[in-house]
């Protein structure tokens, strides 16, 4: 892929941003913003059918540039996204950490960049009040859009049905085995199968499944 200039860098970002209502989001909102910008960035790169996606576009482009820098200048953290240390906005990477981990953290903190400007306001809703509890959302968020972008769900179950080897799909998607592993859990692909609903909601009320087996309906 050509070298990504700095105006159409930020037409991408204004393109992904503008995805995102400009209210206050609920965290399962926020989740669902995310996936979709991961599909639309996905789309914009022409990789809608890649499962290894090239992120040097990303490490080159000077709109918002990358810096992989020692652990210890991110506390051991594996990256941040910052306007403090020059005025501009920028990603550090922690260069300490693996190939493959450096990977989802570029676009962990991708993630940050694009609800930066309007963080306050996207945000606000999250953690319910928490203040700790929102910044492990707003972590999550910028975790599921990674994941989403790395391991689309639609390629990965074409290659688990192909392969059902993790060690072997990790491979084909340039992420770590326990990324995958994740992955797979989150799509209903491995791990033990999630009980059947034991509710349904319904325009007009609370449809119950109760333990006989009976349909009661409630007001909601």
């Amino acid at each position: 892929m050509k070298k990504i200039t700095k105006a159409k860098m930020w037409a991408l970002i204004a393109e992904l941003r503008s995805l995102a209502p400009h209210r206050p989001l609920s965290y399962g909102e926020s989740l669902q913003v995310a996936r979709v910008q991961a599909a639309r960035l996905r789309r914009w790169l022409e990789a809608s059918e890649q499962p290894d996606i090239n992120l040097i576009w990303l490490v080159e482009q000077t709109a918002v540039p990358v810096s992989f820098v020692a652990s210890y200048k991110l506390g051991e953290e594996s990256g941040m996204t910052t306007d403090e240390r020059t005025g501009s906005l920028e990603m550090l990477i922690n260069g300490s950490e693996p190939p493959l981990r450096q990977r989802f953290s570029l676009l962990h903190e991708f993630k940050h960049v694009l609800d930066f400007d309007n963080a306050p306001t996207l945000h606000k809703q999250l953690g319910g009040g928490i203040t700790e509890r929102r910044k492990v959302q707003v972590e999550l968020i910028a975790n599921e859009f990674a994941g989403h972008v790395l391991m689309p769900a639609p390629l990965v179950k074409r290659e688990w049905v192909q392969w059902q080897d993790l060690a072997t799909v990790a491979n084909i998607f340039n992420v770590s085995v326990e990324a995958m592993a994740f992955r797979l859990q989150r799509l209903g692909l491995t791990g033990e199968p999630k009980p059947r609903p034991r509710a349904y909601f319904r325009t007009n009320g609370l449809i119950v499944c109760t333990r006989s087996g009976v349909l009661e309906a409630a007001e909601a």
